[in-house]
């Protein structure tokens, strides 16, 4: 058995699914291949939002959401086996019915899945609604750490509390609300352990300090992430100082 960890699936979720390429109108499509070809991925996210506005449509409009759940729950469940363990830190789906989340959640191939709560889940600040969850999680969190090879790693849906400072990426490779500081309460305080987490959306690895490492779908080519991949990052980057 081994863990695996993930975030922001955004099952059923326009937006999330046309931004990763899953795109019915084949004007945009093909528009958004060209631009991950010649620009990357960030820059063709980009496109999509652009190309969007000008024609006056919304992303419901343009969206696969069904090719962008059925490649998400592929991609987990060629990664997992059924003996392992999936931590899903947050957004699990968006826009969408819970019995379709219900339902992409029961196609995942897993012993067990494990909640971190996001802000697009139906219990942030509503932890009384965790029963809506209780069919498919073992456990509901809003946090949660856990050990690999001998180290602690705390688990959250966003980015430590300290990097929750507004900042905007130059590149534009994170999402709107990425370091929103209105999310800093629901973040955990930086206390010289490393942090796993999602929210940002961003097609880089790295956080914005060494101790952070961004475990979203975006940055894992629609992968979970496993326990050795973790140790491996880590291994490679020395741990960040903790700040007075």
């Amino acid at each position: 058995m081994a863990m695996y960890f993930t975030t922001d699936t955004h099952f059923g979720h326009p937006l999330v699914s046309a931004l990763r390429g899953f795109i019915a109108d084949a004007d945009i499509k093909a528009g958004y291949d060209h631009a991950v070809a010649e620009q990357g991925i960030a820059a063709a996210a980009q496109y999509v939002k652009r190309a969007a506005n000008k024609r006056h449509l919304r992303m419901a409009d343009i969206a696969d959401t069904d090719a962008h759940d059925t490649a998400v729950i592929a991609s987990i469940n060629a990664t997992l086996t059924p003996v392992d363990e999936l931590w899903v830190m947050g957004d699990v789906g968006y826009r969408t019915s819970m019995e379709h989340i219900r339902h992409c959640l029961h196609a995942i191939h897993a012993r067990r899945l494990h909640l971190v709560v996001g802000n697009h889940d139906v219990n942030f600040h509503h932890r009384e609604l965790d029963g809506e969850w209780h069919h498919a999680f073992a456990t509901i969190q809003d946090s949660a750490t856990v050990t690999i090879g001998g180290v602690e790693y705390h688990l959250s849906h966003f980015p430590y509390r300290e990097d929750m400072d507004g900042f905007r990426d130059p590149t534009g490779d994170v999402s709107d609300n990425a370091y929103d500081p209105g999310y800093a309460p629901d973040a955990l305080p930086r206390d010289g352990h490393r942090l796993l987490f999602g929210h940002t959306h961003q097609h880089t690895k790295a956080g914005r300090q060494t101790d952070s490492l961004h475990v979203g779908l975006d940055s894992w080519g629609l992968k979970p992430v496993s326990e050795e991949q973790v140790a491996a990052w880590f291994g490679a980057v020395p741990p960040s100082p903790v700040a007075a």
